[in-house]
């Protein structure tokens, strides 16, 4: 089995609104169609330019503060689904029998925890031989009445309950750098992250301006707290998320979970 993160800054034009990167979501899904043939695959997505900047206008990170808020999480929710049809749609066209399930339907969480996965729905609709794709969602939460659930930690979550081969986390850099790439050409890439330097690297990463689910760092931090070990590869360059499917190697970080496996 393999999980699939297509992230919102790959699928998704973040400096403009509700912008999508059809030409990419065309390519990738090609290369999951010939790289994951042979496999069970996970696919979840990020928000992008869709969900980050409504949440974010509404503070719905924050949890419930105010009734304005509803409105914020309609919106999202309406953002999300819109993006998450868009995608599901290029997938099918490219012959992937893919399954949308909306987290919040299955999904709730305890002060921005999971606490309750009916991981079951995942499992089944597996044995159908189709490949569930999730995203990031608004999901109900018991502590402070809803919350952003990001991508990474329903990704950790699968990998506690599923332990895949692999998880492949597809942005559109090459990488964790010790910089910001798209700010600094000295920035170095990271090759691995593991439990002997993550608390050096962790310190130097910045997080994002706009992202609500808490940026780079947060992504980091889920993939530390995760079961199985994670490579970040740049889907932008065309082959390369085929052969990270396939099990080549591939210029990227790879990140050691808490198992090192």
């Amino acid at each position: 089995m393999i999980i699939l993160k297509l992230g919102g800054s790959l699928i998704t034009d973040k400096k403009k609104e509700f912008s999508i990167r059809q030409d990419v979501i065309d390519r990738a899904a090609r290369e999951i169609k010939e790289g994951a043939k042979d496999t069970q695959l996970i696919i979840v997505h990020g928000g992008g330019s869709f969900g980050h900047p409504v949440a974010e206008r509404f503070n719905i990170q924050d949890g419930f503060k105010d009734k304005k808020q509803i409105q914020g999480i309609v919106l999202t929710r309406k953002a999300m689904t819109d993006l998450n049809q868009q995608v599901i749609t290029t997938l099918l066209d490219n012959g992937l029998p893919v399954i949308s399930l909306q987290p919040s339907a299955f999904i709730t969480c305890s002060s921005g925890r999971i606490d309750r996965f009916n991981i079951d729905i995942i499992k089944r609709f597996l044995e159908l031989e189709t490949i569930p794709v999730l995203f990031g969602d608004v999901v109900l939460d018991k502590k402070q009445g809803f919350c952003i659930l990001s991508g990474d930690q329903i990704i950790a979550n699968l990998s506690a309950h599923l332990n895949p081969k692999r998880i492949i986390l597809a942005a559109d850099v090459d990488g964790i750098f010790d910089k910001n790439p798209k700010k600094h050409a000295s920035a170095r890439l990271i090759k691995e992250i593991n439990q002997n330097n993550f608390n050096e690297i962790y310190q130097n990463l910045e997080k994002l301006e706009g992202d609500v689910t808490g940026g780079i760092k947060n992504k980091v931090m889920e993939i530390m707290n995760s079961k199985t070990n994670q490579t970040i590869i740049n889907a932008l360059v065309p082959g390369r998320l085929k052969k990270a499917l396939l099990g080549e190697e591939v210029r990227g970080t790879k990140v050691i979970g808490k198992t090192g496996k």
